[in-house]
């Protein structure tokens, strides 16, 4: 093993330290606060690894894991003909990590909803989420230096994120996005990929502005990024299909107007980003929200998912996927839902007692009081997370 300096190699004695720590649970009680949100205690092994050997120039900020294959590719329920998958279908999902487009709401009720959203949601504060605003973001910071972590918040960063928790999470408050998400069109797919009992976890809204860059490369599946110590999703299998996403356009989106962009097959394996660790040549477009994955995307073969205003298509947010730039002069909006196994835990105890931290966001103390999983279909036989008591179709 090579480390290339002085600096790489103080990083990776200081991991190794770390990570042994996290595997000591029983001292964790006994330590100091500051140290405890240093211990990478949701890592595996080969997450540690790859950190180590190369000095901290090779990061993964999401569970690093695999995805099994699928013994059998047929629907996993059985659903009226208009929403039905043939096993081919099912095959080209799991060989891909997309499937779709579907027509879901006509383009007049696309845009209706658009306009709810920018009038009546996003521009609102959220009475779901409550937090309080860091400096420091613990193990967060040591893996991805970046000067800009060392400047005070200042008022215009604070909005910022005002911005996006405001458009996160609000069909728990909002029954026109909670009744778009429940649709069978949407649930009765899923269910197919996923199982009969599924719950909706999450959902965002999202906006490209005229001539806006788009979005860029990145892939999720147990959302370790939001602490990085410690994953938010937790199957009970996790190299197992445990989650899709529903991605809803309301207006088209095009190769013009920014639309998404994916490459197929990239799904089966998380990749690490690589990051820039010399003290005196850190780069912010390294950061982990804005990382370059350690893949060979411009050899790769890209696919443009182009929806018109109303479609939607199921993906696995595991597959390396961005936003080419939106050349109009106007915004290009859409939705999203992540539907998921009701046996899969989202958040920990800890997180519910204590409080979440959203590191990368520089939050702490996240209140997950107001949060509430939606059963979509089927029961919950596992009782992991707090249900909000709505029944499919209210609103």
């Amino acid at each position: 093993m090579v480390l290339i300096n002085r600096f790489e190699r103080r990083f990776s004695l200081k991991l190794a330290f770390w990570y042994v720590l996290a595997k000591i649970k029983f001292i964790h009680p006994i330590l100091p606060k500051k140290l405890r949100n240093l211990l990478p205690t949701g890592w595996n092994f080969h997450m540690f690894w790859t950190a180590f050997k190369s000095g901290g120039t090779r990061i993964y900020n999401d569970y690093y894991c695999k995805l099994k294959e699928s013994i059998s590719y047929k629907p996993k329920v059985s659903v009226a003909p208009e929403f039905q998958f043939s096993e081919e279908d099912i095959k080209f999902f799991y060989n891909n990590g997309y499937i779709g487009p579907f027509d879901l709401i006509s383009s007049e009720e696309a845009k209706n909803l658009r306009d709810h959203l920018v009038n009546s949601v996003v521009n609102i504060p959220s009475k779901i989420w409550e937090y309080e605003f860091q400096q420091e973001t613990g193990l967060a910071a040591e893996l991805f230096p970046d000067s800009e972590d060392t400047n005070e918040l200042t008022e215009e960063y604070k909005q910022y994120i005002l911005s996006q928790v405001n458009k996160t999470d609000r069909h728990i408050d909002d029954p026109k996005l909670l009744n778009l998400f429940q649709q069978p069109s949407i649930v009765e797919r899923s269910a197919q990929l996923l199982g009969p009992d599924i719950i909706l976890w999450r959902s965002d809204c999202f906006e490209v502005p005229p001539h806006a860059k788009g979005t860029p490369w990145h892939q999720s599946s147990h959302w370790l990024l939001h602490n990085m110590r410690e994953s938010v999703a937790n199957p009970l299998d996790r190299e197992e299909l445990f989650q899709i996403t529903c991605w809803i356009a309301l207006t088209d989106a095009n190769r013009e107007k920014g639309c998404m962009t994916l490459i197929p097959g990239t799904h089966k394996e998380i990749y690490p980003l690589k990051l820039n660790r010399k003290a005196s040549d850190v780069n912010t477009t390294y950061r982990y929200d804005k990382g370059e994955i350690d893949y060979p995307i411009d050899q790769a073969s890209h696919k443009l998912i182009e929806v018109k205003a109303g479609q939607f298509f199921l993906f696995s947010e595991r597959v390396i996927h961005g936003a080419i730039p939106n050349k109009t002069d106007s915004s290009r909006w859409a939705v999203n839902c992540r539907i998921a196994k009701a046996s899969t835990r989202f958040f920990s105890k800890k997180m519910f007692e204590e409080g979440h931290q959203i590191t990368y966001h520089k939050v702490k103390n996240v209140s997950l009081d107001k949060w509430k999983a939606i059963l979509l279909r089927g029961t919950d036989r596992f009782g992991y997370n707090p249900l909000l008591e709505q029944s499919i179709g209210d609103g």
